[in-house]
């Protein structure tokens, strides 16, 4: 894996399309658009960068008060938040990341790509930002990120949501009937870059209406996950994913815990949420909330619907001081 990470996309020339504000001299059939491409083309004023522990990492501070962090899932970045931002800024200081591997942050230069590295790089932002204290909110990918971290750092923790979260079920996705690989990690393992079409029938996937998909957001994810060593990323973190016993994990988890699902989640079956639930033995308290019509990134596509469930059970459960 090359020293510093540099980001591209090549996807598109597979359909004839060049993205607005990258360069054009790359290569077919490789992942070749530089980091520095698409920090100039998505970071925002509210931008923030910060090396922790040799990684770089992209994040946002925004609003005051108790401090929620927010963990995207694969496929995600810190934009998908954006629609939480109105709900939630005026009463909570909101932090949210990209993963190491996705977005604008870098690579990790010793490969570990766990989730236990994952944690460390946490503790190392939020205690750089004086968050000594925090929600956490995960949503897919990022559900097991938070609720590891929410069972590990139980003093640290003051609440911890759920949405749509893996960890105890696979996910459903489509398999390739040549080498029984699930396409989506095939696809995102792969050096070979993620074609528009593929990106398309994802997405659509994931919003019950793919009507509402923002504009932008295809090419953004084109552009994010199409990157120079992306796919050698996506392959460590596969092959390091470890499932271990999430119910047991859940079971050391003390915080007040909302388990937000989508009503129409086609990826992980809603009776999933159940499980969850079930599980959170010895949180303080378990609330277990169905958002009617909500699919996968329903944190996107119903955005101040869920975001106000969530900033309605952080104002029950966590105090208001900083």
């Amino acid at each position: 894996m090359r020293a510093i990470m540099k980001l591209a996309l090549v996807a598109v020339l597979a359909v004839g399309v060049t993205p607005s504000g990258i360069a054009a001299d790359i290569q077919p059939n490789v992942r070749s658009i530089t980091h520095e491409q698409i920090e100039k083309k998505y970071a925002t004023t509210d931008s923030r960068f910060a090396s922790i522990d040799g990684v770089m990492l992209h994040y946002k501070d925004q609003g005051r008060g108790p401090a929620v962090l927010l963990i995207h899932g694969s496929m995600g970045d810190t934009m998908d938040w954006d629609g939480w931002i109105d709900v939630l800024s005026p009463r909570y200081r909101v932090i949210r990341i990209d993963l190491p591997g996705f977005g604008l942050s870098g690579e990790i230069p010793d490969g570990n790509y766990s989730i236990d590295r994952t944690l460390s790089l946490i503790d190392g932002l939020m205690d750089e930002l004086g968050s000594e204290k925090f929600a956490i909110v995960g949503v897919s990918y990022g559900g097991p990120v938070a609720f590891r971290y929410a069972a590990t750092r139980t003093e640290r923790v003051t609440a911890l949501v759920i949405m749509n979260s893996a960890g105890i079920e696979m996910g459903r996705q489509p398999v390739d009937k040549e080498t029984g690989k699930r396409q989506f990690y095939a696809s995102i393992s792969s050096d070979a870059p993620v074609t528009q079409s593929f990106m398309e029938a994802a997405l659509a996937r994931s919003f019950a209406d793919p009507s509402r998909i923002p504009p932008g957001m295809l090419q953004r994810k084109l552009d994010m996950m199409n990157v120079i060593d992306r796919g050698v990323e996506g392959d460590t973190m596969v092959k390091q994913y470890v499932r271990g016993n999430p119910e047991r994990v859940l079971s050391h988890v003390l915080a007040p815990t909302l388990v937000l699902w989508g009503g129409a989640e086609r990826s992980v079956p809603v009776s999933t949420a159940d499980r969850f639930a079930n599980a959170l033995v010895h949180a303080k308290k378990v609330v277990k909330a169905i958002e009617p019509g909500g699919d996968h990134f329903m944190h996107v596509e119903h955005a101040r619907e869920t975001a106000t469930t969530v900033r309605e059970f952080l104002d029950a459960n966590i105090s208001s001081g900083p």
